[in-house]
């Protein structure tokens, strides 16, 4: 029954009078746990209000947005037997019929004195409140601010019936308001409990982002600074500390000398450049001083940092250490000039040598035929002697530009520079003393044992330069392993076992600008006339032919050595010199082809080997060449064949001719050997090689055993 319905029936007849004490002493009581900072204990306020307002159960219900759906329920019942509302899964249509529902909602009091007096239209709405014993029943709205219906508070008799006066239910509509407001509340500390959780949670996220990039940075090996927009340092990470030296506190005093002169300018404008505008710079490589007083390379990147605000905060410098690679660089710039001037002192040996070719030829011929007592006898060979020594002259050239192959063998190299420094000690002011300290116990290298004379005098002549007033020339030998972190600092070298020749003088030292030129060639110390600069770069290319690696280390006033890396040898025997038989020099009428493009070389040529007795035909290149041999083949028993000639050129003309004919006897002559591919080749094609200039003796010696 509704409150405003009028029923026919039974009269209510009320047998008490609401004891209006109980009621407030139970709302002052409620009023002091809803304002309590703990949580309520709502079955407990139920409890009290039952008690006060004299009814068998009282509930408290909260509904969906929708009113459709119970949230949750509080009760409290005096009948532990009797239905109850917890722990069912409600809807509001099991709860409260359409109709009390709608009358809630317009935030009306649904009150039924007697459930038995509900005429037949609430046939429904009477057996749902049956069937859980209601007698009679008081629901008072519960709504929002807004008027929104957001749950209800019920009082239910299930033993009586019973009628509610106005002032009863306008004192517990009050009790409606205290549970609004706590419902509020609770959202508002639920939210509150939330958005700290939320706050806890992204500040340990934060923390724990913070750790990852303060872990990053600190375990970075490049250097990283960072610094406020004012200049000042604020950090820098264990890198920088460990290359540089420099603490955070050093950096931010203006002694400090991090920065050379030479690039503060261009630091500065660097760094403004970037704060004003926010342009990063990359990879700019510069040079900065470790606190030990080392200048080091770096590559130096300089970007800038906003806060969370998106403002600038700061600054992030970040230095990688390039020293290694710039090494690099340079033994690769070096090698390329190396490799360059090699180029160019190859083709000057080999135009040189022609030359030569001439002098030892006619030489040779105005020999023959004079004895030891000819009054020219001597002069003639004073000029072989000198044509000689340009021959070697020219020899270790071609070794310098790698166009001649070294004649290896086994060599003890402590006897070498025994035999050395017997020369030096004769030749060398005798206030510079001589210190051998050799380990006997090295093994052999497979070496030329001139050219180990010519590196060794080199040496020994530029230690005597750098002291004029006396000193010590040392030279000692030992056995050593190189490994993988070894090589990886020097890549020219190789992994394996090595005789060390440490080559030490106590002269003036050299500066380290001048130590990064020592090995070019044409650079020299000293005063015009006095050094060419080709004696250190034909070291270096003596020791690289060699498969060694050489290093230089010196300081001005604390002298200079060489150490000088030489491969052990995969053999420890010499091998036995084959000797030749002598040979008769009687040509025997055999025809020899020679081809020259030089005229000087064909003609003197021609001359000495008719005078050896045999028929003698020229060509001036390899087209020539192989014409007059498809001609004459039949009669031409030898060809003798440069390989370096304008045109067609010896290689290919060779291969013609072998192509022709297969049992054609060809020997090639160069002073090109270096080409070791090319070389093989050639020698399996012809009989043999001679070098150049001609020695006519020898080349004589090797036609007999040609022919033979």
């Amino acid at each position: 029954m509704l409150e405003s319905d009028t029923f026919s029936g039974n009269v209510l007849k009320k047998e008490w009078v609401k004891d209006r004490l109980a009621i407030e002493e139970a709302l002052a009581e409620i009023s002091r746990i809803f304002l309590s900072p703990d949580c309520a204990d709502l079955d407990h306020v139920m409890e009290i209000l039952g008690k006060a307002a004299s009814v068998n159960r009282t509930y408290i219900v909260r509904f969906s947005d929708d009113t459709e759906k119970v949230h949750f329920a509080n009760e409290w019942c005096d009948r532990p037997d009797a239905f109850s509302l917890k722990n069912r899964n409600l809807d509001n249509a099991s709860l409260f019929p359409p109709s009390f529902t709608n009358k809630l909602v317009f935030n009306e009091v649904l009150m039924i004195p007697d459930v038995d007096a509900l005429p037949p239209e609430y046939t429904r709405e009477k057996e749902m409140l049956q069937s859980r014993d209601v007698s009679s029943i008081l629901v008072i709205p519960v709504s929002l601010s807004s008027g929104l219906l957001t749950g209800a508070i019920g009082f239910e008799n299930t033993r009586e019936c019973r009628e509610w006066l106005g002032e009863e239910v306008q004192t517990l509509k009050v009790i409606s308001g205290m549970i609004r407001i706590y419902w509020e509340r609770c959202e508002i500390f639920n939210a509150l409990r939330i958005s700290e959780e939320k706050y806890r949670e992204l500040y340990e996220e934060v923390k724990k982002t913070e750790a990852v990039y303060r872990s990053l940075i600190n375990s970075s090996a490049d250097a990283i600074v960072m610094s406020g927009m004012d200049g000042e340092i604020l950090y820098v990470n264990p890198s920088f500390v460990s290359l540089f030296g420099w603490s955070i506190d050093e950096m931010n005093l203006d002694t400090t000398s991090f920065i050379p002169a030479a690039e503060k300018y261009f630091y500065k404008r660097l760094v403004e450049d970037t704060a004003k505008k926010g342009t990063q710079c990359r990879n700019h490589e510069t040079r900065r001083r470790t606190k030990d007083g080392r200048s080091i390379d770096v590559s130096l990147s300089v970007s800038r940092y906003d806060d969370h605000e998106g403002m600038p905060a700061g600054m992030l410098y970040i230095y990688r250490d390039i020293s290694e690679r710039k090494q690099l660089e340079a033994q690769l710039v070096q090698a390329q000039k190396m490799e360059a001037v090699g180029t160019l002192a190859g083709g000057i040996a080999h135009d040189f040598n022609n030359n030569l070719q001439g002098i030892f030829t006619s030489i040779e011929i105005m020999l023959m035929g004079k004895d030891k007592d000819h009054p020219d006898y001597e002069k003639l060979k004073t000029i072989e002697r000198s044509a000689e020594r340009a021959s070697n002259l020219t020899k270790r050239l071609l070794v310098f530009g790698r166009k001649m192959e070294n004649r290896f063998e086994p060599v003890d190299l402590n006897n070498e520079v025994r035999q050395v420094a017997d020369i030096l000690e004769r030749t060398i002011p005798k206030m510079i003393s001589i210190f051998l300290d050799l380990d006997q116990g090295i093994r052999m290298i497979n070496a030329d044992p001139g050219q180990l004379e010519q590196i060794m005098m080199n040496l020994g002549v530029n230690a005597r330069d750098a002291m004029p007033d006396g000193g010590m020339l040392s030279f000692k030998s030992e056995e050593i392993f190189l490994d993988d972190k070894y090589c990886s600092a020097h890549p020219s070298s190789k992994k394996g076992d090595y005789v060390l020749l440490s080559v030490s003088d106590n002269g003036c030292g050299m500066s380290k600008e001048v130590l990064n030129h020592i090995f070019e060639p044409f650079f020299t110390t000293k005063k015009k006339g006095k050094g060419t600069g080709l004696g250190l770069s034909m070291v270096y290319g003596i020791v690289k032919d060699h498969g060694g690696s050489i290093i230089c280390e010196s300081a001005p006033g604390k002298g200079t050595t060489f150490k000088i890396f030489f491969p052990v040898a995969e053999f420890t025997d010499k091998k036995e010199s084959e000797i030749e038989p002598e040979r008769s020099i009687i040509g025997n009428n055999k025809t020899i082809l020679l081809v020259d493009d030089e005229e000087t070389n064909r003609d003197l040529g021609k001359e000495i080997l008719e005078g050896f007795g045999y028929r003698t035909i020229t060509a001036v290149d390899g087209e020539s060449a192989i014409d007059c041999y498809m001609k004459n083949k039949d009669s031409i028993d030898l060809i003798v064949l440069d390989l370096i000639m304008p045109g067609m050129g010896g290689s290919i003309c060779l291969e013609k001719i072998i192509r022709f004919d297969p049992d054609a006897k060809v020997i090639i002559a160069s002073g090109f050997t270096s080409d070791k591919p090319m070389s093989d080749t050639l020698k399996k094609d012809a009989k043999d090689f001679i070098t150049k200039p001609y020695n006519m003796k020898k080349m004589h010696e090797v036609i007999q055993r040609v022919l033979s």
